[in-house]
């Protein structure tokens, strides 16, 4: 005979393993309730995390120009990097910034959100911020991790997720940090 209810609750091993959780579960040290957004973003984008970008990004953009200097055209935005100062933290919090609206902010290019066209469509906040080609060569140049310390694609210790692999370890991290998961985690 069949058994007529076939479907049972399958908790993750941590949990299997006791039946009694003594903690509490939920958010932990969260901003007050009335804190601006930036509070919370500042959980997850923490500072060192931030200048963790700025330093690689800059590494990155020296070594790109020094290695490409005799095949970079003379009217290359890429000389930009160099007159003006390089990237500092300052400049990269309002980069974020920017990132993010876009993701809210629906357009078809890049390009677009500097516009002045469509005055109905513009978002004029973008140009205050960033000149469109200083954001374009600091997305160009953003970077995480050293490349000096990653495997070349031949290599047999080549990690695919190496450029990428920090930020998912932090944001794990925080996650960790500011939540208690609950003992009745359904798994699907």
């Amino acid at each position: 005979m069949a058994d007529p209810n076939p479907w049972f609750r399958i908790y993750p091993p941590e949990v299997r393993d006791h039946t009694e959780v003594n903690q509490t579960v939920g958010p932990k040290r969260m901003p007050l309730r009335n804190s601006r957004p930036i509070a919370y973003s500042m959980l997850i984008f923490t500072i060192a995390l931030m200048k963790n970008f700025v330093l690689e990004t800059n590494r990155y953009a020296r070594n790109f120009i020094r290695r490409n200097r005799h095949n970079i055209s003379n009217k290359s935005r890429v000389h930009d990097w160099r007159k003006k100062v390089k990237l500092a933290l300052i400049e990269f919090k309002p980069f974020v910034d920017v990132i993010l609206n876009m993701g809210l902010i629906r357009k078809a290019t890049i390009s677009e959100y500097w516009n002045r066209k469509h005055s109905s469509q513009s978002t004029p906040w973008f140009r205050k911020v960033f000149t469109r080609n200083r954001f374009q060569l600091m997305l160009k140049f953003l970077h995480l991790v050293d490349n000096r310390h990653i495997a070349p694609r031949n290599s047999p210790s080549y990690d695919p997720t190496a450029k990428f692999k920090p930020i998912v370890d932090h944001f794990n991290l925080k996650a960790k940090t500011h939540y208690f998961p609950s003992q009745n985690v359904d798994v699907f």
